[in-house]
């Protein structure tokens, strides 16, 4: 069984599937029309929303590797600006374990649902160290792996695991990336990229890299979701390939 660093199973519980999966009364449609509603509704100078907004442009703009204390600010800042506070208390999130290899190779994130300690149900986000600490990609693919599982807790939280339908890539889902990539601007997150190009997140040392070795080996990408990273499976399998095991 596949487990984080601090021990947790990134397994959903199967049991609470089987005993609660009808007790999730929201559809999808309607858990995206609360986050557009919510949304819609914050006043134009939100302090909420401007925070969330200078973080994640001081966090695209750092040198600097992302702290864990931004992404829960993120995290919280997110929840308060989007999703109506509906994720306080139930989200968690870790970095992948080495032995977890197919966070090497295939998951850049994934989101599971189980039983909450203190009753309920709660998700937890695992991140692929390995790919989104490389120091060839700038933060912004850390951001938007990051929000892209946020989306999917979200409509765990609300939906259950109805939200597994068509791999998690509801409608809804498309509705709630499509809001969150028109606030933070064209081209920017590209959250509406269901799997992850690494080409569009290169730093100036990976595009470098990435130039050489093309000149190299002529290899092309033909947006075909292979990514140039330092080694072969990060070019052939690295993407948002979310899934629930």
């Amino acid at each position: 069984m596949e487990r984080t660093l601090s021990g947790t199973s990134i397994i959903s519980d199967m049991s609470f599937e089987l005993r609660h999966s009808n007790t999730f009364t929201c559809r999808d449609e309607e858990a995206a029309l609360r986050v557009e509603a919510h949304f819609n509704n914050l006043s134009p100078h939100d302090q909420y929303e401007q925070q969330l907004r200078s973080l994640i442009r001081s966090l695209i703009k750092s040198p600097l590797p992302v702290e864990d204390v931004a992404l829960n600010n993120i995290l919280d800042l997110a929840d308060l600006v989007f999703f109506g506070s509906k994720l306080s208390g139930r989200v968690r999130w870790e970095w992948s374990h080495p032995s977890q290899k197919r966070f090497e190779t295939e998951l850049i994130g994934t989101t599971a649902l189980r039983f909450a300690a203190q009753g309920g149900y709660e998700t937890l986000i695992v991140l692929s160290e390995p790919i989104l600490k490389h120091p060839d990609y700038d933060r912004r693919l850390l951001l938007s792996a990051f929000l892209h599982e946020l989306v999917h807790c979200y409509l765990f939280i609300q939906c259950g695991f109805n939200a597994k339908s068509h791999g998690g890539h509801t409608h809804g889902f498309h509705t709630i990336v499509n809001i969150i990539d028109r606030w933070a601007g064209s081209g920017c997150l590209r959250l509406c990229e269901m799997k992850a190009n690494l080409n569009h997140f290169l730093n100036d040392r990976g595009r470098a890299i990435d130039a050489k070795r093309e000149a190299l080996q002529s290899h092309r990408h033909d947006g075909c979701n292979q990514s140039p990273g330092p080694q072969r499976e990060f070019w052939e399998h690295a993407g948002f390939h979310v899934g629930w095991a």
